[in-house]
């Protein structure tokens, strides 16, 4: 997990998670294609701290 700037726009990516990204997409986190790379982020929003608790227990 890590902060990354897309687009001038503060996100929180989930670094070599692509794996799970299925299981993240049901829990909230959204991805992007970004230099024909998908990434995954949660959104930072008000759901942002139940959508990271979902993500936590995913990834154990």
């Amino acid at each position: 997990m890590r902060r990354s700037l897309i687009a001038g726009e503060p996100r929180i990516e989930l670094v070599n998670a692509i794996s799970l990204a299925e299981q993240l997409l049901a829990v909230g986190c959204f991805t992007e294609i970004i230099n024909w790379k998908k990434r995954v982020f949660i959104p930072v929003s008000d759901k942002a701290p139940a959508i990271l608790a979902a993500v936590i227990g995913i990834l154990g």
